[in-house]
């Protein structure tokens, strides 16, 4: 017998090596056009998930702040705009203690002798201050559950005065030593009026500096909205729900401001005019 050799497979004709060389490419492609689908499938369940989880938190937030706003309006303004409520989740544009004193009932009143008038008599104390949105809130301390009142900042200014004009605050601020310098800043109109009078210690928070900041900005960005407003973008508009409601609590405490001083102007117009005697 002879022995028979089973014949090994031949190797592929050179067409079919190219043919499957052809297909390499396509089969790639197929399975990165697989996996290309599949991420852009993660990634927007991914987006659907971060979309439904801030839709959420949106709602939660806005129904956080009209429970707040049913809490101020029904206290009469005691209650529901605390400094927690209006720092929102996103916290407050400015924060930190001064010493307040309303108008510049100085200078030419040093003249006169006013001592006996209760509009000229000085109301200035220690308040902790907050900027949120358009205004800055005037607080008892960090802890008031509603400020004493809110001033406007549009069309405001604010400008720091030499050393030789600071005033010394009768209270110590939080922190600071018997060594310790401060820095007054005057709230002026575009008209160049005094409105405020704001001190506060020179610290390493440099809180005066903060403060003009926060003041340009809440000023520059109230006047941007007017003028849109006026413009009819107010469609345009688009702000957190802790902005819109700091704004719609510096409207209704601004009312609360205490009495500007009388000004040296409204003195001299007050006077009799003098008579002459022959």
């Amino acid at each position: 017998m002879t022995d028979e050799t089973t014949p090994q497979a031949a190797a592929p004709p050179a067409a079919e090596a190219e043919k499957s060389a052809a297909d390499a490419p396509s089969r790639k492609a197929s399975t990165g056009s697989l996996s290309a689908s599949k991420d852009s499938a993660g990634a927007s369940k991914r987006n659907s998930l971060l979309g439904s989880t801030r839709d959420s938190m949106r709602r939660r937030s806005s129904g956080l702040f009209a429970a707040a706003r049913a809490s101020f309006y029904r206290s009469r303004g005691q209650s529901g705009a605390s400094v927690e409520t209006l720092r929102g989740t996103s916290g407050a544009d400015f924060e930190g203690y001064a010493t307040v004193h309303r108008g510049d009932a100085d200078g030419m009143l040093a003249l006169f002798d006013c001592s006996g008038l209760f509009c000229c008599k000085k109301k200035d104390g220690l308040f902790y201050l907050l900027i949120k949105g358009y205004h800055c809130f005037v607080y008892k301390d960090e802890n008031g559950k509603s400020p004493k009142y809110a001033i406007e900042l549009m069309n405001r200014r604010a400008v720091i005065q030499p050393s030789h004009g600071g005033i010394i605050p009768r209270v110590p601020h939080p922190g600071a030593g018997n060594e310790t310098t401060y820095t007054t800043i005057h709230l002026e109109t575009g008209l160049g009026d005094v409105e405020y009078k704001f001190t506060f210690a020179n610290m390493d928070d440099n809180l005066a500096s903060q403060f003009c900041t926060a003041v340009s900005v809440a000023s520059n960005e109230a006047s941007t909205e007017q003028v849109r407003k006026r413009l009819g973008h107010e469609k345009l508009l688009t702000k957190r729900s802790s902005v819109k409601y700091a704004n719609a609590i510096g409207a209704a405490k601004a009312k609360d401001q205490p009495d500007a001083p009388v000004g040296a102007g409204e003195v001299l117009a007050g006077m009799p005019l003098p008579t002459n005697t022959i």
